[in-house]
């Protein structure tokens, strides 16, 4: 069994961490007022980090070129959902929608590596 430390224990937190923080800021800035941003669409990028960071305290290699491309079939899947339910791809919706689904994926993972880590 592994040691447990301070570091990876921020990095268990690192995600509720950054949601509260970029909730934070999408509140002060208004910001979903302004550009219609919430809090996960700024989160999203702080989770890249996080992953690759926690993967390589746990396994000693990255994870995330294998969530790369899980998130390119992600993207290839809501274009062609997108294509037959509205008959082209809107692309606003489509950036909103394709960016939101990458953050739920890049959620389940990262909870899935932190209980991987707390039980190995």
């Amino acid at each position: 069994m592994s040691t447990f430390n301070v570091v990876r224990l921020l990095w268990y937190l690192f995600p509720i961490l950054v949601i509260f923080a970029c909730n934070y800021l999408v509140q002060r800035l208004s910001l979903y007022e302004k550009i219609g941003l919430k809090s996960p669409d700024l989160a999203t990028f702080f989770l890249f980090i996080g992953m690759h960071f926690l993967s390589k305290e746990l396994f000693e290699i990255s994870v995330l070129p294998y969530v790369l491309i899980l998130v390119l079939f992600i993207g290839m899947g809501v274009a062609i959902g997108h294509a037959r339910y509205f008959g082209d791809i809107q692309y606003r919706r489509f950036f909103k929608m394709f960016w939101r689904i990458t953050f739920l994926v890049l959620i389940v993972v990262y909870i899935g590596l932190a209980i991987y880590g707390i039980f190995t």
